[in-house]
């Protein structure tokens, strides 16, 4: 014969904390659950004795507890310029150097924009594949302009005056000779 399980054993016989779980959303529920798995755990640490918390000093270093920068190497420790006692021109020296420093100061090659590209060579007489099809572009439209205009015709009178314009001087006067 099997036995049922009650509503009992299965739900909280308290219908006060029924209630509250029931009034509570999902982010109150879970922070006040977290909470009290850190108490549970808090007196476990502390009776072990093992566990303790590293000291911060209560002072912090000044520009006067900083060393030299002439005697700071790449491997020196550099976490005492990072302190808000520091002044900023004595930090941005310190890591100046640090990030100037052969260990640090490396290029990997993966960065597309490593190089100097602030010179460039000359192409010379090559003409690339995008000049051509730009000039090629240019002159179709050029073609297509002078196709799109109307040709006048040109009167005797005008004929006549053009010829007069572009006649070249006739050689009756003989070139100068230069002196050596």
């Amino acid at each position: 014969m099997k036995s049922r399980l009650s509503e009992s054993d299965v739900m909280p016989s308290n219908k006060d904390e029924e209630a509250k779980v029931d009034d509570e959303d999902f982010l109150t529920r879970w922070s006040r659950r977290k909470r009290e798995a850190q108490q549970a755990q808090e007196p476990a640490e502390s009776a072990g004795g093992a566990v303790s918390k590293p000291e911060k000093p209560d002072t912090l270093p000044t520009d006067a507890d900083m060393p030299p920068l002439e005697s700071l190497t790449e491997d020196s420790d550099y976490s005492g310029f990072l302190s808000p006692k520091v002044s900023e021109a004595l930090r941005k020296q310190a890591l100046r150097k640090l990030f100037h420093s052969a260990g640090i100061n490396v290029r990997d090659g993966l960065d597309d924009y490593d190089e100097d590209f602030t010179e460039f060579a000359k192409l010379g007489d090559i003409v690339t594949a995008d000049l051509k099809h730009q000039l090629g572009k240019e002159m179709q439209k050029r073609v297509e302009s002078i196709e799109e205009t109307p040709i006048e015709p040109v009167t005797a009178v005008e004929q006549e005056l053009q010829t007069e314009q572009h006649q070249e001087p006739t050689d009756d006067i003989e070139p100068e000779d230069e002196a050596p």
